[in-house]
């Protein structure tokens, strides 16, 4: 008997999440801060950082809202690491984040 993997699905989902959340920031590039906050948040409540916090720090402080966009949109062996570390992701800011018209 052959049992579906269950990080399979929890990929596929995290992949079309951020597949919309690049759509998000090409309408809108101040969803960025977003995730600027939340790292700020998690490292001030956490105490200090982790490895994929402080590559998603790079990538912000780095990448132009585009590429940001890009990585999102990537299968990339790294970007699918950190999608399980988004700092997109956090108590329902996302959800009330309302882009702009195009």
């Amino acid at each position: 008997m052959k049992f579906p993997n269950p990080h399979a699905r929890i990929d596929a989902e995290n992949r079309e999440r951020d597949r919309r959340l690049a759509a998000m920031i090409r309408r809108d590039p101040s969803v960025i801060e977003i995730a600027k906050r939340n790292l700020a948040k998690w490292q001030e409540r956490w105490g200090g950082s982790n490895p994929a916090w402080e590559e998603w720090a790079q990538i912000l402080r780095m990448l132009s809202s585009d590429q940001v966009a890009d990585f999102l949109d990537s299968d990339t062996p790294m970007a699918n690491r950190l999608r399980q570390s988004s700092p997109f992701l956090g108590p329902h800011e996302l959800t009330t984040v309302t882009p702009h018209a195009a």
